[in-house]
C-alpha cells in the first residue's frame, strides 16, 4: 500500500518524514497486567549510525499492520527516510534503540523537538518482541534523557480512536492530559521527577 494519508504529524518533524499512526505505535502493550513475563535481556542505548543497518532488517521484520500504524502508510521511501533519521541524531532529535541477545533491533524510541517548543515522542516494537515490556523500558531511558534536558512535558497525538495506544500512555505515567483535536487525540505525558536524578542505564530489565 503506497499510500500517506498526511504527511507529517507536527511541525516536530519536516514534511519529508511523515510519522504514521500520529507518531507512536502502542501495540507493545508492555504496561498490561496480562503480559507477558518482561524480557530481561534488552539492552537500551542510544542511536547511531551503526544502527541502519540493523534499523533496516528490523523495517522487514515488522509486519505490514505494525508499519501502517507507526508510519500511517507503507510507502517505501518516507519510511526508509525515518530509519536514516533514527540513525543519525541532532540536536532537535535523538532516538534509542532496543537490542535483544541476538544484536538485532527490535524497538526505537524518539523524542524531537517542535518550531514551537513542543517535545514530542515515537515509539516502535517490532511484532515478535510486542508484550515483553520494551516500550516501557524505551520511556525510561527518554524520560531520563528529557528529565536532564529540563523537559517537564512530552506530547503524542494519536487517533482518537486508537484504544490500544491511549491504555498504553495511561500506563506510562500519572497525570497524563488529553484533548481531542479533529479526529485526534493529543496527550501531554509528564516526565517523572525521579527520571532527573538517574541516567538509563546500558542494560533494563524490559
Amino acid at each position: 500500500m503506497e499510500r500517506m494519508s498526511r504527511s507529517r504529524v507536527s511541525d516536530a518533524t519536516a514534511a519529508v518524514y511523515p510519522y504514521g499512526d500520529w507518531s507512536i505505535d502502542y501495540d507493545d502493550w508492555s504496561s498490561y497486567g496480562h503480559c507477558m513475563p518482561p524480557t530481561t535481556d534488552i539492552t537500551i542505548r542510544a542511536a547511531s549510525p551503526t544502527d541502519l543497518e540493523p534499523l533496516v532488517a528490523f523495517l522487514a521484520r515488522c509486519s505490514s499492520t505494525t508499519v501502517y500504524r507507526r508510519f500511517h502508510g507503507t510507502a517505501t521511501r518516507p519510511v526508509r527516510r525515518e530509519l536514516d533519521r533514527i540513525a543519525s541524531p541532532t540536536s532537535r532529535h535523538r532516538s534509542w534503540v532496543a537490542t535483544g541477545p541476538d544484536g538485532q533491533v527490535h524497538g526505537t524510541a524518539t523524542l524531537a523537538w517542535s518550531r514551537t517548543g513542543a517535545a514530542e515522542v515515537a515509539f516502535w516494537v517490532e511484532d515478535a518482541w510486542f508484550r515483553r515490556g520494551i516500550g516501557r523500558a524505551l520511556f525510561g531511558a527518554l524520560a531520563s534523557d528529557a528529565a536532564v534536558a529540563g523537559v517537564p512535558t512530552v506530547v503524542a497525538t494519536i487517533q482518537a480512536d486508537n484504544q490500544r495506544a491511549i491504555d498504553f500512555l495511561h500506563a506510562l505515567a500519572s497525570g497524563i492530559r488529553t484533548h481531542l483535536a479533529g479526529a485526534e487525540l493529543v496527550a501531554s505525558i509528564p516526565i517523572p521527577v525521579a527520571a532527573s536524578s538517574r541516567r538509563a542505564p546500558d542494560q533494563v530489565a524490559a
